[in-house]
C-alpha cells in the first residue's frame, strides 16, 4: 500500500491531504496563536534610532514560541 502525503503550513492553519489505495483524507488543523504584534518605539524613518532606544519583550516572544511549538506538534502528529 501506497500512502502519499501533502502539507500546506504557515503560522495560523495547516492542511494536510493523505492519498493512500483506499482514498484521500483532508485534514485541517487550525493554530491558537495570535498575530505577533509589533514593537512600540520610534521608527527608524522616523529619527535618530539606536537599538538601545527600543526595549526588548523577550516575554511576548517566549509567549509565541511557546504557542507555535504546541501547534506544530499537533501537526507532526497528524503527519
Amino acid at each position: 500500500m501506497t500512502t502519499h502525503v501533502g502539507l500546506w503550513i504557515d503560522h495560523r492553519k495547516a492542511i494536510i491531504v493523505t492519498v493512500t489505495d483506499k482514498g484521500e483524507e483532508i485534514s485541517l488543523i487550525i493554530s491558537k496563536v495570535e498575530r505577533q504584534l509589533r514593537r512600540s518605539g520610534d521608527s527608524i524613518l522616523k529619527g535618530r534610532y539606536e537599538s538601545v532606544d527600543v526595549p526588548a519583550d523577550d516575554r511576548r516572544q517566549r509567549s509565541l514560541t511557546g504557542s507555535l511549538n504546541i501547534y506544530y506538534d499537533a501537526v507532526i502528529a497528524s503527519i
